[in-house]
Formats: C-alpha cells, structure tokens, sequence
C-alpha cells in the first residue's frame, strides 16, 4: 500500500488553509452583505464604487441644504401670507370703521392698526435655528425695531410720532394756512403767496369764471398769485379755483363761489356793495377755506410725508427730518442720525431685498432667495399699522374726522398692490423657491436610489449564493480534517 509522503500532506494542508480563508471570506460576506470591507477586494469596480460613494455623499450634502433651506423658506412664506392679510386689512380700515375715538385720542381703526403693528414686528423678526431671516446677511440682528421705540423714540431719539408732529408743524404754518400768505396789498386786491420753502401747498394753477375781476400768476419762486376785483361786481354763481401739490404727491383744489346770500355758506364769499368790500369778503373766506383744507388733506398728506421720510431710507440716503427747531418757520430737511433718530430697520442695507440668501442645492447650482423687513412691500405694510397708529385727534376738532379719512384713503394707496412688488408676490416667488427645492430634492433622492442600486450590484451578495458556498465549502473542509486526522494517525508499524 502507498504511504503518504511529507510533500502530500503539506499540499493537503495547503489546501486545507486556502478553503478556510475562502470559509472565513464567505462568513464575512454573510454578516456584512458586501462582498469586501476593503476596495481592493472589488477588483475592477473598485473606481465605480468610490465614484458612485462620492455622489451618494454629495447628495446627501446637497439634501440636507435643501431640507434646511426649504424650513426656512416656509417659516417665511407662512409668516408674509399674514402679513398680506394684515395689509388687506388696513387698506380697509378707512372703509370698516367709525370715526368713534374710543380712547380719547384715536378711534378702533387705529388701535387695531396698533394690535397689527405688534404683529407685523413679530412676524418681521422671525428666527429659525438662531437666524433672523428678514435681516438680509445681518442674520444675527434683530431687523426691525420694537413698536413703543418705533413709534415713541426715547428722550434723546426721535420716534415716528416726533416725525409726524414736526412735520406737521412745517406744513401747516405759525397761521395755519399751510405756509401761505393772503394778504390785500390794495383794497379791491388779493394775494396769496407761498412762503420760502419746501413745506406746506404749493400753487400749481388757478382757474376763474369771476366776472369783472383779474387774476394773475401763479407767478415766481416763491409762487403767488393774486385776483383784482373791478368796479362792476362778479355776478353770482361765478368760481375761482385755486389747485396746490401737497406734501405726498397728492394735489388738492381750493374753490370759491360767489353769492350775493349773507352770510355765505361754506365755501362761497358774499359779493359787496364795492371792489373793496367783495375784496374784504373774498379774502375771510379764502383764508377760511385754506385754513380747513390745512387742516384735513394738508395734515394727512403731512403725516405720509413725515412717514416716508422715516421708513424710506437705505445704506446711502438716511431718514429726514424738519431742519427744526423752530419748525413752522422751517424751510428744509435734514439727515437724520443714529444719535436722534429711531432707526426701525436695523438689518442688512446692502444687499438687493428677495436675493439676500443663496443655498448650494447640486453641482454648480446656487439658488438665491429671501425676503428682507425693508423692501417695498413689506416696508409700506409697517408704515401703513405705524402711520395710523402714531396720529391722534382732538374730538373737539372740527376738522378730524374729515383729516381722518383723508388720512385712512392714503393709507389705502400705501397698501394697494400697484407697482412692481407686493406682498402677495413676495409669497408667490417664495412659493416658487420652494416648488423649485422639491423638484430637486425628488431628483436627488433618484439618483440617490439609482447610485444605491448599482452599489447593491456591485458590492453587496447573493445571501443565497453564499449560502450554498458555505454549505459546499463546509462538507468539503469536513472532509479533509478527517482525511488528515487518518494520515496523522498512519504509521509503518501498521504494516510490519
């Protein structure tokens, strides 16, 4: 009988240790599911699984941009539609509520435009994961200031009320009359002049049917005019129009008709024995007559002017103020400074509102988007729940309802949806935004499956397959442990 040699042995050992390393590699697959937990144990795919690993990363990467940028965009989505809603509401306020002042003061329209003012500066400085996000780049400040600062300043810094009553205190004049003059310089003559100035009306035509009378100008800087009345008298029914710019772009006329009634009513002037008495009658009357378009379309067109110059400012042109003391006597604006003046914004002024932010969504793919508390649409909100809020009325003034609802339709004007950006548009290209992290978010996640599946291919194993492997692999190792143990067993003196 043939007798194992040494060199047998050692090969069967040999062979013995190979399917133990193959039976120790297919346990490994077993419990891990990869074919290697090492890229050279790929082979050729090892470049493919290493490139389709760095996508899968970068992906993931780009998704948790998109989901955090997506939050964002919501929070602020969520926090304009109200805002939109606010500013429906105060467009209406003029509409939807009585001249009733309930506290003294100020009327429901106002103090709920002071409730929205509340709200709007909470909705304006919204903070998601300790960012403001209508600050622009100045994510860590707090954008817009607080109602009670906003509107009252302190004792060295000058709030939106301070603007308004210097303001109107410029416009209307030490004689109420809106910086006019209306002299008689003869006795059948009239003269209204403008004072020096940019404050209060200021004449831009006049148009008559007064018979028998002259009228010049307006004339000259500053503008006048004036109406010399003849020896024969205007007949009855016969008007002069006198047409002024106000201090917010708005225009007003001032008319006058003549009537042979004494007293006359509201807005006529009774005709007299002479020239100079018509004269004498004709300058009461249009003194009386600007002195109450002073005190209603002036004052409101005032309090608008005040507000725009304390809202409307940015990185190079600061709030103005009335170059004051005194103020009825001024002729000009100031710069406002951070030493005198509330500043209501405090975020970021130098970058373009709506495209402040920027998130990298995929491969060379930046996409920007935001929304900052001073851009047109949102500031003119503000301004609107601040404006209403920060004028008051005397009850006794026969005058303030009607100044009231000349103030409330220019309200109306600051939130209407002219122009080209409002707060509903705002939110539409924040839906945008969002619709267009989605589609993305949806692609990535697709290409994120596809990559899996040929890693899957690529790396992972047929459970199955190895199974068997094992149980093959096994009988076999079985098999030559018991062919080992046979020959370590053999010796020669078996044979003798």
């Amino acid at each position: 009988m043939h007798i194992s040699t040494l060199s047998q042995s050692l090969n069967l050992q040999t062979s013995i240790n190979k399917m133990r390393s193959e039976f120790t590699t297919l346990q490994q697959q077993l419990s891990s599911g990869v074919i290697s937990d090492s890229y050279g144990g790929l082979g050729t795919d090892k470049n493919v699984v290493l490139s389709l690993q760095s996508q899968m990363r970068n992906l993931g990467s780009y998704n948790d941009t998109i989901n955090l940028t997506s939050l964002r965009v919501k929070s602020m989505a969520d926090s304009l539609t109200r805002v939109s809603d606010i500013s429906s509401g105060l467009r209406l306020t003029g509409a939807t509520t009585e001249f009733d002042m309930v506290s003294g003061t100020q009327n429901s329209g106002q103090l709920s435009a002071g409730m929205n003012l509340d709200e709007l500066v909470n909705l304006l400085n919204l903070n998601v994961e300790d960012r403001y996000l209508f600050a622009g780049s100045a994510t860590q400040k707090k954008p817009v200031e607080l109602p009670d600062a906003m509107l009252n300043g302190d004792a060295s810094h000058a709030g939106l009320t301070q603007f308004v009553d210097e303001r109107r205190q410029a416009d209307m004049g030490a004689n109420g009359l809106g910086r006019l003059d209306v002299t008689s310089p003869a006795a059948d003559t009239v003269t209204v002049g403008e004072q020096t100035g940019i404050f209060g009306f200021k004449m831009t035509g006049v148009s008559s049917s007064l018979a028998n009378a002259t009228v010049t100008g307006p004339t000259g800087t500053p503008a006048s005019m004036s109406v010399q009345f003849g020896a024969s008298q205007p007949s009855g029914g016969d008007t002069i129009s006198m047409d002024f710019d106000l201090p917010d772009g708005t225009t007003t006329r001032v008319t006058l008709t003549a009537t042979t009634d004494d007293p006359p009513a509201e807005g006529e002037f009774t005709i007299g024995a002479s020239a100079a008495d018509t004269a004498t009658n004709f300058q009461a009357a249009l003194s009386a007559s600007l002195k109450t378009e002073a005190a209603t379309s002036l004052r409101a067109a005032s309090s608008v002017q005040a507000a725009n110059e304390f809202f409307d400012f940015d990185g190079s042109h600061p709030p103005q103020r009335v170059d004051g003391p005194p103020f009825d006597t001024a002729t000009g604006l100031r710069d406002a400074t951070s030493d005198d003046t509330v500043f209501w914004y405090k975020g970021d002024l130098t970058l373009e509102p709506g495209a402040n932010m920027t998130a990298v969504i995929d491969d060379d793919r930046i996409i920007k988007y935001g929304a900052q508390a001073n851009q047109t649409s949102l500031r003119d909100t503000v301004k609107a729940a601040a404006l209403l809020s920060a004028v008051t009325y005397d009850k006794a003034d026969p005058h303030a309802e009607q100044a009231y609802k000349d103030l409330t339709s220019r309200v109306s004007t600051i939130t209407a949806p002219s122009g080209a950006e409002t707060v509903e548009g705002v939110v539409t290209q924040l839906g945008l935004t969002a619709s267009t992290l989605k589609e993305t978010l949806d692609r990535n996640d697709q290409m994120q499956g596809l990559a899996s599946g040929v890693l899957g291919d690529k790396m992972g194993i047929d459970e199955y397959e190895v199974g068997a492997k094992l149980t093959t692999l096994r009988t076999q190792l079985q098999a030559s442990y018991q062919v080992t143990s046979m020959l370590s067993q053999m010796s020669l003196v078996n044979f003798l």
